[in-house]
């Protein structure tokens, strides 16, 4: 049997603007960054804890030096004491010799005498004490800095002089590590910082599951004009874990025509479809101020990195041809049209659909706003560069903040005949929250947006790019 070789394409991703895909952990203020004026230094906290302990030990007085110290420091207190007790002794001698006639001034002199005396012995017993206690040789290796033990922040480190600012600044080496892993321009606006996903070596990339995923949502959407009713009506009766489970099933699961039982991963369809991670690209991540627009529970602004507007990343798509072409294949699974589909020019034609979808989606929701200028001015270019592409090229957004509609059948679902399969869905698995139980047939969906601010006005939405095949 001739081998089936993959059909291979290259794909070249351009950012239109900030996307972020979480690394799945937050940068805690003061212990995972800097900040330094305007810039942001997210440090390596091994790195950074050598430098302190080094500094720390270089501080440190040696032993010989402490007991020497100490040594001295008793000896003067010793004479310091025996000069006092010595002037108590002639006080004494001369009350007792010449004391006051006055009953009074007898009984005044008497009690200061008295009291003198008793602190000149109060000084003497705690110097017998520090007698007893003098500084021992530590175990220099084994110890830590006591502002470390008590949990001081990077500025307290800073502030004490423990993590010398200028290391920090020109981003110096200990050890062979770097103490800074990157600089971000600006400013968090508030405390943790959502980090982005990157390789080992703290550089950019795209993970190709991000925008397969994103690929995978345009053509179920693309797909679900044939939609059955009966699958989205099992949306409405399924828990919300797996109320999508039917549809998805509809839309990518082959017919099994083999008799055995065949796991639903191996009946998937774009099991066919891989896309690689890309390669790193040599830039620092942008510093975003993200805001629920429109929300009035959420408080404050969401701070994250992403990879900034206008990189372009390099991967390769692989279509499987032996699913499709393979007649031993096809006897246990039919994907039907599935391999037409998935040619890149059709690929790329069912994204652009999508892509105009969510676009006019997206400018009638801001024409409602009187603060969405910019939003509005982005998304009318945004369709106007769509427009112009070719038959190789498509948009969609991709990762975190793209939005609910990008990442579901959006108005697929609100079509005359779903409209109130809709609305129950809405209320059944409360996808508004406390607001679901009020949701009507024609009401908007959802009702927010996260947008990146300039200022006090939202700015760009997140995530979308620009995909060249080929």
């Amino acid at each position: 049997m001739a081998l089936l070789r993959n059909q291979v394409v290259s794909l070249t991703i351009a950012t239109l603007t900030p996307l972020h895909i979480g690394a799945g952990r937050q940068l805690a203020a003061n212990l995972d960054y800097y900040v330094d004026g305007e810039a942001t230094l997210v440090i390596d906290a091994n790195t950074v804890l050598d430098l302190v302990v080094d500094t720390w030990q270089q501080r440190r007085v040696p032993y010989e030096e402490q007991l020497r110290r100490f040594q001295e420091e008793l000896a003067q207190e010793e004479e310091r004491l025996r000069q006092a007790e010595e002037r108590l002794r002639r006080q004494i001698e001369q009350f007792e010799t010449h004391p006051p006639r006055r009953t009074d001034e007898y009984e005044r002199q008497a009690h200061r005498l008295r009291d003198e005396a008793r602190r000149l012995k109060e000084r003497r017993q705690r110097l017998a004490e520090r007698y007893a206690l003098p500084p021992q040789p530590d175990d220099a290796g084994d110890l830590l800095p006591p502002e470390l033990i008590a949990g001081s922040t990077l500025d307290q480190l800073v502030e004490g002089g423990l993590l010398p600012l200028d290391r920090l600044r020109e981003r110096a080496q200990v050890n062979g590590r770097p103490l800074v892993r990157y600089a971000l321009n600006g400013r968090p606006p508030s405390g943790d910082i959502y980090e982005q996903i990157k390789d080992v070596a703290d550089r950019l990339y795209l993970p190709g599951s991000s925008l397969k995923g994103a690929i995978r949502s345009a053509l179920a959407w693309d797909a679900a004009e044939r939609l059955a009713g009966a699958a989205l009506q099992q949306a409405i009766e399924k828990g919300s874990k797996n109320a999508d489970d039917a549809i998805d099933q509809a839309v990518f699961l082959g017919a099994q025509r083999a008799q055995r039982r065949i796991n639903s991963t191996v009946r998937d369809v774009l099991r066919a479809l891989r896309i690689s991670d890309s390669a790193p690209v040599a830039a620092a991540p942008d510093l975003l101020a993200v805001r629920i627009y429109r929300s009035r529970s959420a408080q404050g602004l969401i701070a994250l990195e992403a990879i900034p507007a206008e990189l372009e990343f390099r991967m390769t798509l692989q279509i499987e041809r032996y699913p499709f072409e393979s007649q031993a294949a096809r006897n246990v699974i039919d994907f039907g049209d599935w391999q037409r589909r998935l040619q890149p020019d059709a690929l790329a034609a069912a994204c652009r659909r999508r892509a105009a979808s969510l676009i006019d989606g997206e400018l009638a929701y801001f024409d409602r706003q009187t603060d969405a200028v910019e939003p509005i001015r982005f998304y009318t270019n945004l369709r106007a560069r769509l427009e112009r592409m070719d038959a190789h090229s498509f948009l969609l957004p991709v990762g975190w903040g793209a939005g609910w509609r990008s990442k579901t059948l959006d108005n697929r679902l609100r079509d005359g005949k779903y409209e109130s399969a809709f609305v129950e869905i809405v209320r059944r698995h409360t996808l508004k929250k406390h607001k679901s139980a009020g949701f009507r047939p024609g009401d908007i969906f959802p009702e927010t947006r996260k947008i990146i601010m300039r200022g006090a006005l939202p700015w760009r939405p997140m995530g979308w790019v620009e995909v060249r095949i080929g």
